[in-house]
């Protein structure tokens, strides 16, 4: 089961859809160019107490709760609320930014340590498209998923932010085992268009939300059971 979302946050109502079918909270693993690890309403409340009566309310069995918690959330905030609010039971953020700190001790962020500085990467994309193109490669995610201890369940989230995509080549890697193996093991899989940050980030002019999803989507079907 694929669903496609505009922007990353917008993904916690499917994945609250998907709770209600489940017994218990499912594992999440995301890949994204940044951690969204941020605490839930964190922006939006005027204080901590209003936060965590915010947090309390949200509903995952109710369609109007997850929308009314959504009108209230920022793009970082929505996998601490999944976690608060019982729809995942843990998080693996595979990101290549490095984040400062997690709002909630069940998320795991592993970044590789060889990628650069944003600035540098956008100033010199050709010198590090080849990082980007590995992104999906077998070495590359079984190192970032040892490193988190992360061994997926059955049912487990798949949930890829498309700019974690920098080039065209990240969705063609040479060996994908590990990356089969990952989407035929998930119960759902989220996609994010994330249509600003795919432009501002990427390392190919004609890299699009539309090409990635084109590329991605057929790979992804056949490989879902």
């Amino acid at each position: 089961m694929i669903r496609i979302v505009d922007e990353h946050h917008e993904a916690l109502a499917e994945w609250s859809r998907y709770r209600r079918t489940l017994p218990s909270p499912p594992s999440l693993l995301t890949f994204d160019h940044h951690t969204d690890t941020l605490p839930a309403f964190g922006r939006a409340a005027k204080s901590e107490p209003e936060r965590r009566e915010l947090v309390a309310a949200f509903d995952f069995r109710r369609d109007d709760s997850v929308t009314e918690a959504l009108s209230r959330l920022r793009h970082d905030e929505h996998i601490d609320l999944a976690l608060r609010g019982g729809v995942v039971s843990r998080a693996v953020i595979v990101a290549h930014a490095d984040h400062p700190g997690c709002a909630n001790d069940r998320i795991r962020v592993v970044c590789d340590r060889s990628w650069p500085d944003l600035q540098l990467l956008l100033n010199d994309p050709v010198r590090f498209a080849p990082l980007a193109r590995r992104v999906f490669e077998d070495d590359f995610l079984a190192a970032r998923l040892a490193e988190a201890e992360f061994a997926p369940e059955e049912g487990f989230i798949f949930d890829l932010d498309l700019d974690y995509l920098l080039t065209a080549e990240a969705l063609g890697p040479d060996r994908k085992t590990v990356l089969r193996h990952l989407l035929a093991r998930a119960g759902l899989v989220t996609i994010s268009r994330e249509a600003d940050w795919v432009r501002l980030l990427k390392l190919e002019p004609l890299l699009t939300p539309d090409s990635l999803l084109a590329a991605f989507r057929p790979f992804a079907e056949a490989t879902i059971p």
